[in-house]
């Protein structure tokens, strides 16, 4: 058997083939790079990823490391974008108004949604608009190109950040340009054979449920179902002509799907608000933009965290929102989510920024974007 000593110098050995392996792998991730950003190509490209790591699962021999290699070469393709989004943002970055002519913008769900109702406030009732069945398959769609804007809510003052879109931010190359608080007014809606005392399920998005939790507890008899949008509830109730069956949606849809307003403000919180926001493919700070989203990781040792916050307050840049996610590639990590005053633009900030990158591990721009007033 050999020693420690020898077992050491032979891993030294690999080490320092891996080093210069993977120096040329990143000279080469730089060309890439610099041919997307003349292409106007996008850094992530989810098939091209998954083929590399289906192709080094392959020629993995000993398939007890198989699982080890997949997320080894995870991490090497987070690696490999967070490279290409240091070196390309600076090209990217646009001044644009926010009025653009555009050719068509997306939504989640079905017509008589909130996310619809929050297009009626920032776009003309011209634009075209296309729905879409769940948030990734807009955000496909924003990122195909087949819509240019998409709308999405992104935070509820009852509920908090709608988890699925803030993993999705992070997964694909896509912006934030608008920021647009919409007041939520939830309505209990059923048929017209409908009333409280017949109801027995009423179906909503989950985060519509949770808003309206009290109503539950007060009706035990009623149970809450889960649905993939407020306003597709609203209509299969409206198909399913149920008296049993009501809906958790807003008066829009119970207006488009013919359906009676049983209770109207049934929401717990009386001043419920959804921040929605616009995305886009371009890293746009456009006019009278005058915030900044960012996601970031933190190393697991002592300070890592304050170190980049610290990084704000010695720029006086004010934070106006934190929030973490679960890193589903490694157990009890996280990635923050961080919203904060100013645009990438603004000189405290790119300092600020500049700190943040030397603290943290993946890094990546959600967008500096205009803020909307609320409506109401």
């Amino acid at each position: 058997m050999n020693n420690i000593e020898d077992i050491r110098k032979n891993i030294n050995e690999i080490d320092r083939q891996l080093v210069e392996l993977f120096e040329k792998r990143m000279r080469i991730v730089s060309e890439v790079a610099v041919n997307k950003a003349e292409t106007g190509r996008d850094i992530y490209d989810s098939k091209r990823e998954q083929e590399v790591i289906r192709q080094a699962i392959e020629l993995t021999k000993n398939k007890e490391l198989a699982s080890y290699t997949k997320e080894f070469f995870e991490n090497l393709m987070d690696i490999s974008k967070k490279y290409q989004h240091q070196m390309i943002p600076a090209k990217s970055i646009e001044n644009t108004k926010l009025d653009k002519e555009i050719s068509a913008v997306g939504f989640q769900g079905v017509s008589g949604s909130f996310s619809d109702s929050a297009v009626d406030y920032l776009y003309d009732q011209s634009i075209e608009r296309k729905n879409y069945a769940t948030f990734e398959d807009l955000f496909k769609a924003v990122q195909s190109g087949e819509v240019i804007d998409g709308v999405f809510p992104y935070e509820n003052t009852s509920t908090g950040g709608v988890s699925d879109v803030l993993d999705l931010l992070r997964q694909y190359d896509l912006y934030i340009i608008a920021q647009f608080d919409v007041r939520i007014s939830q309505c209990l809606l059923g048929t017209g054979k409908s009333s409280i005392e017949t109801l027995k399920y009423v179906y909503s998005h989950p985060q519509g449920l949770l808003q309206c939790a009290q109503f539950f507890k007060n009706h035990e008899s009623i149970t809450p179902c889960p649905y993939t949008n407020t306003a597709a509830a609203a209509k299969d109730v409206s198909i399913w002509d149920d008296e049993t069956k009501g809906a958790i949606a807003s008066k829009k849809a119970a207006s488009l799907y013919h359906l009676n307003v049983l209770i109207d403000n049934l929401e717990d919180n009386k001043k419920n608000t959804t921040r929605f926001i616009v995305v886009n493919k371009k890293l746009s700070v456009n006019e009278g933009a005058s915030k900044t989203s960012l996601i970031f990781t933190a190393a697991h040792e002592p300070g890592a965290l304050f170190k980049i916050l610290k990084s704000f307050y010695e720029n006086d840049v004010n934070i106006t929102r934190i929030e973490s996610r679960p890193n589903n590639k490694r157990n009890f990590e996280y990635f923050f989510y961080l919203d904060f005053e100013g645009t990438i633009l603004d000189s405290k900030v790119s300092k600020a920024l500049e700190s943040v990158k030397n603290n943290c591990g993946y890094f990546k721009i959600l967008g500096s974007y205009v803020v909307k007033g609320e409506s109401r």
